[in-house]
């Protein structure tokens, strides 16, 4: 299998599958060393790991993943590499199904959330990419003799991947903030209605991402709460990543008087990193983001709304405190 097939043969073009399966591998890859806790987010919630064990596991994967998806663009000892790639895949497969049918994950958690197929999606395309790779590996030569200098290009993209994802995750747990930001989520941009809500009227619309198991949301739930029975206030949708099972012991638990939606995990994990995390949409645009307190100029809004200053009094300083929490929880 070559790296440069002569693709006026009918049956060279069977090794544009691999390099196809071997693409997706390694934009995977990338993704999990820029965006790390995505990924980190996804193996929390299958629970197969040791939480001590979650970083290096990141680092490691996304290493492999790049390795991998290299070895098969480059034709690396195609007598080998794509059958077991097949394996693999109906490995990944198993687990993704598992994932979703046992309620542990909402989606396969393959694509950082840029892409987020349903889980008959997810099945369907593993299995074109399995069919690409057989009859590759069929048809074509097979050999297991490889080039060094090939051998060295995918050890080299391996390390380099892996240093990042590891440089990612260092940066992310010092700071608190991305090596690199891939959020959508930035004041500006139009709001997109995948992320968990429509804003087709010119009015405002306050989105906010919670989390069952977060204890700061329930106490952002009562202000929302109030907020979303305001005229005054913009109305509220409520953001989470669950089962639908799971989002109805949330609303019934919490008191949650205002509508709310669900997403795949691995979006949630791409667009916010902790929850709660709360979005203010004026007309199709993000106008402000925020975690933890409010931008002193809505809190104003709010306050103005429940206390108008005629009838604040003696009042007033029991108010001039943010409502809400201070912190936020991680969005895993």
């Amino acid at each position: 299998m070559s790296i440069t097939p002569n693709l006026n043969s009918g049956a060279s073009w069977l090794a544009v599958g691999p390099w196809l399966v071997g693409a997706t591998f390694v934009w995977a890859g990338m993704i999990k060393a820029v965006a790390p806790h995505v990924f980190s987010g996804h193996l929390s919630k299958l629970g197969w790991i040791p939480s001590y064990l979650g970083r290096p596991a990141v680092t490691a994967i996304a290493g492999l993943e790049t390795a991998w998806g290299l070895a098969l663009i480059l034709g690396v000892a195609p007598a080998a590499v794509p059958p077991a790639t097949a394996v693999l895949l109906v490995m990944l497969t198993g687990v993704s199904w598992w994932g979703v049918k046992s309620g542990r994950t909402t989606d396969c958690g393959c694509y950082g959330g840029y892409v987020v197929p349903s889980i008959a999606q997810s099945i369907t395309l593993n299995g074109i990419f399995i069919a690409l790779l057989l009859a590759a590996w069929l048809v074509l030569p097979r050999t297991l003799e490889t080039p060094v200098w090939k051998l060295i290009a995918v050890g080299f993209a391996g390390v380099l991947v892996a240093g990042l994802a590891e440089a990612s995750q260092a940066v992310l747990r010092k700071t608190n903030h991305f090596m690199i930001d891939l959020s959508p989520l930035k004041v500006g941009r139009r709001w997109r209605s995948r992320w968990g809500a429509k804003s087709d009227s010119p009015g405002e619309l306050l989105v906010s991402y919670l989390g069952p198991d977060c204890p700061h949301c329930k106490q952002w739930v009562r202000v929302l709460n109030a907020m979303d029975q305001s005229r005054g206030l913009p109305k509220v949708i409520g953001v989470v990543a669950v089962s639908n099972e799971k989002l109805e012991t949330f609303v019934r638990d919490s008191g949650i008087r205002f509508p709310i939606t669900s997403i795949p995990q691995t979006l949630m994990n791409r667009l916010v990193y902790g929850v709660p995390t709360t979005v203010l949409v004026a007309s199709g645009t993000i106008e402000k983001q925020w975690s933890g307190h409010m931008p002193p100029e809505f809190f104003h809004r709010f306050k103005d709304a429940f206390f108008p200053p005629e009838s604040r009094g003696s009042q007033a300083g029991s108010v001039e405190q943010s409502p809400e929490p201070a912190t936020a929880s991680r969005a895993s």
